[in-house]
């Protein structure tokens, strides 16, 4: 083929070869401009740093400086594959981004039931733009057919030792520009980069590539930390698992089928404590509403806090899965490609139509992908809402729960609806918060528990307002509604506000944890009162049993009993911790302390226990890592009633 020769100042200037240069250059420059327009997709849901930028430009240089390293033979198909498989995996974010609002994760690469979701969809998702990110590629092997031969000089040249030193510099200054920038942010929202909590946000912090490299590099911590399955380690697990199912008791007369036939409200609330339920300031309640509905509820009392580095999303994960949180990473992220049996795909089983409803983004704790492999057949986000309030991270609980009852009025029933709130989040202090909150805290004001009073009190408002619309509709006597809060509120280092507010001292470890706990309320239509178990204490994981027997259903899976059972169980903490009845175990410190009087306990006297919730934690992680939940729920049986 027969080319128009170019100008010589295109390639050469002062006896120099600028060919192989100038091929760099440009492929460096379009990688940077396809992650560039990727992270402008990402950043118009999520505000970007600037810093991003630098990140993705410091890849970009890095990636041609390692090229260009190469034997020169295979420099043009490495390149090329290269810049294909970079733009390719753009174009996975950008479809990722359109249908789930969410980037493209190694951990979900298994999700075979919504991958078919997603293909079924790529005709109408793709458009032509898309198409051109791949335009370079041509356009690099165009420039590279064109000049190779208007030389005696090859256009790859051989590495020499000044090319080796001047890339050597160049990928070390890039390099440590990116390492600074991943410390930096680490440092400043610790644990961000393996938890993974928000991806758009991680990656308008660090930049698209750089999210990815702390993606790849979380995939292969999680698989090289896998134990290698055995099928002793499965019989060990089933058999622990087996002894859980077979402990659960016979509920006391009331509790099964109470609620046979009814819909069924879970509310979870952003960091709802059980000291916020019925506290007063100034002469004010604090949560009017939710104190009557403690007066009229059939049951009202408190569980432990037992979420992790997940928070909210292993609220979630204990009241709908009824496992455990993760004991690396978490397990929203972690583990959305597994099987669960727990409530939702349970009640669905029995007929029930299952909804999660949450004003965020679908791709906040990976919940887009997660819910469908809980079980509910259906995720209303904040794409689904109407978006005309904002409070912090999303919609206003005042918007929320108003479009949320106007869609429940039009649900089939008998529904399993699960809320999420979302406007009493950490640090309590939104502006938009402020301006719509009526709660004067005096002296408390701009501080973490004048907030959070005042952000409850508003949160306290609109639930009030959703029970009233629940009662006008019809729907408040035809369902069992729950509400509980997700996790704790005030941090361990703001202990000394909250012990002037509440008039206790917080210092010492037993009690601070005493103060851990969070409300859990059960309003069953026609019940006064439920028989709760009065000589155990009860975590969330106690929540979709407890529930179950409400509705006429014997559900055996998880490790969740039920907070009827007054058979002595342990409310089990991700750390190993432990509390029986009243005394707080530590294995960890080989400690025990009676969590109301701080009478110390003998440690030797829980050996057996110990030994029990250490299984139990294990049997739970068996079953994430390996994905074993369809194994286990093989042959189980419902007791006959």
């Amino acid at each position: 083929m027969n080319y128009i020769t170019p100008p010589r100042y295109l390639y050469r200037r002062a006896g120099r070869d600028y060919r192989e240069l100038i091929f760099f250059a440009f492929m460096a420059a379009a990688l940077f401009l396809k992650f560039y327009f990727l992270e402008g997709v990402v950043s118009s849901r999520v505000p970007r740093s600037p810093l991003s930028m630098a990140a993705s430009a410091a890849f970009c240089i890095i990636a041609v400086s390692l090229l260009s390293l190469c034997w020169r033979r295979v420099r043009l198909p490495l390149s090329l594959g290269a810049d294909f498989l970079l733009t390719l995996l753009v174009l996975t974010d950008v479809l990722h981004m359109r249908f789930y609002s969410d980037l493209f994760s190694l951990h979900n690469i298994g999700l075979s039931a919504q991958v078919a979701d997603v293909s079924e969809s790529v005709t109408a998702l793709i458009s032509v733009k898309d198409v051109l990110r791949f335009a370079d590629i041509p356009l690099l092997y165009l420039y590279y057919r064109v000049f190779r031969r208007i030389s005696v000089h090859p256009f790859f040249r051989a590495v020499t030792a000044k090319r080796l030193a001047c890339t050597s510099l160049l990928i070390a200054l890039s390099a440590g520009v990116t390492a600074w920038h991943i410390h930096s942010y680490n440092r400043k929202i610790r644990g961000v980069l393996r938890s993974m909590w928000d991806r758009p946000a991680v990656c308008s912090n660090v930049g698209a590539v750089t999210y990815h490299l702390a993606d790849t590099w979380n995939a292969i911590r999680d698989l090289a930390g896998k134990q290698r399955l055995r099928q002793s380690d499965i019989e060990k697990t089933k058999e622990r698992y087996e002894a859980q199912i077979d402990s659960y008791r016979t509920p006391p007369a009331g509790v099964f089928g109470a609620a046979k036939g009814k819909n069924l409200i879970v509310i979870q609330v952003e960091s709802l404590q059980q000291f916020a339920i019925g506290l007063r300031f100034d002469g004010r309640e604090v949560t009017p509403n939710l104190n009557e509905f403690v007066r009229n509820a059939s049951f009202a009392g408190s569980v432990y806090n037992q979420t992790s580095s997940g928070n909210s999303s292993d609220a979630e994960f204990l009241v709908n899965a009824g496992l455990y949180p993760s004991a690396a990473g978490v397990a929203y992220t972690r583990f959305a490609g597994n099987s669960y049996d727990g409530l939702p795909k349970y009640l669905r089983e029995k007929g029930y139509r299952t909804v999660a409803m949450h004003g965020d983004k679908a791709g906040f704790w990976n919940r887009g992908h997660m819910y469908p492999a809980l079980g509910f057949e259906r995720f209303v986000s904040k794409k689904d809402y109407q978006i005309d309030e904002v409070i912090g991270m999303g919609l206003s609980d005042a918007s929320f729960f108003r479009q949320s009852l106007a869609m429940l009025k039009n649900e089939k029933q008998p529904f399993y609806a699960f809320l999420i709130t979302l406007s009493s989040h950490y640090p309590f202090n939104w502006d938009a918060l402020k301006k719509r909150a009526d709660f004067g805290i005096g002296d408390y004001k701009d501080t973490v528990v004048g907030n959070y009073m005042s952000a409850i009190h508003y949160l306290d408002r609109e639930f009030g307002s959703f029970i009233a619309g629940l009662k006008e509709s019809g729907l408040y006597d035809r369902s069992v509604i729950a509400v509980y809060g997700d996790h704790t509120a005030i941090p361990r280092w703001d202990a000394a506000a909250l012990s002037r507010l509440l008039g206790k001292d917080l210092s010492k470890d037993h009690i601070w944890r005493y103060m851990q706990r969070v409300p859990l309320v059960i309003s069953v239509p026609g019940v006064k009162a439920l028989p709760a178990g009065k000589k155990n204490s009860f975590g969330l994981i106690s929540l979709p049993r407890t529930l179950s027997l409400l509705l006429g259903f014997d559900l055996r899976r998880g490790f969740g009993a039920d907070i009827f059972d007054d058979t002595p169980r342990p409310v089990i903490f991700r750390s190993g911790s432990y509390i029986i009845g009243d005394v707080f175990v530590m294995p960890q410190n080989k400690s025990a302390v009676d969590i109301k009087t701080g009478e110390e306990k003998n440690f030797d006297e829980y050996g057996k226990m110990t030994s029990l919730v250490e299984e139990t934690l294990a049997a739970s992680d068996m079953i994430l890592e390996h994905d074993l939940m369809p194994r286990m729920s093989e042959n189980m049986k419902e007791a006959v009633r």
